[in-house]
């Protein structure tokens, strides 16, 4: 349970950065990002190598959810990372504009089914009942985390924010969502 905490934690430094990002302005805070996203990554392997085995996982089940992990594992990395201006996002603490196109046409937030989907195959593939526990404690503070950045810290940081939210979903795709992403991915 220690380890979950710590993947909490890693989520308070999220809100941190993202505090200081509009309001303090100091640059050297822009780490925290990293500490967090880092005490994140450090839970997880925790989880996945201290904890025992709770159910055995057939082979082939471990290859199918492990693959399916790494794919949402990389579906999350490319949202915060491959499809925003990764300088300006989280280095920089000057105000940004909103990218609106490919998965950010989906929904506000789509690194959050990323997040999930990572932790929720990785619970299936691994056979151990703390990771399904991690996984629904760790996503509902990432909703929470991107609840307050659309709600507090995006309109004050993103130029166009307050339209985006008009036109895009905030985690709930829907039919308009899906055509707007598959029109700007074609372009």
């Amino acid at each position: 349970m220690t380890t979950i905490l710590l993947g909490c934690i890693a989520f308070a430094l999220l809100v941190v950065f993202d505090f200081n990002k509009i309001k303090m302005k100091i640059k050297a805070l822009n780490g925290l990002f990293a500490l967090g996203a880092g005490l994140l990554f450090y839970a997880s392997i925790r989880l996945l190598i201290d904890t025992p085995v709770d159910f055995d996982v057939p082979l082939l089940g471990v290859i199918f959810f492990s693959s399916l992990s790494v794919l949402s594992g990389l579906f999350m990395f490319y949202a915060l990372f491959g499809a925003l201006p990764f300088k300006k996002t989280y280095i920089e603490v000057e105000s940004n504009h909103v990218v609106d196109s490919g998965v950010y046409a989906l929904c506000r937030h789509p690194g959050v089914w990323g997040f999930f989907f990572l932790y929720f195959f990785a619970f299936l593939a691994s056979g151990r009942w703390i990771v399904l526990q991690a996984t629904i404690v760790w996503t509902i503070f990432d909703i929470l985390h991107v609840w307050f950045q659309d709600r507090y810290f995006f309109p004050r940081m993103l130029k166009g924010y307050p339209q985006y939210q008009k036109t895009t979903p905030f985690l709930i795709f829907n039919a308009h969502s899906i055509q707007r992403c598959t029109q700007s991915i074609g372009k």
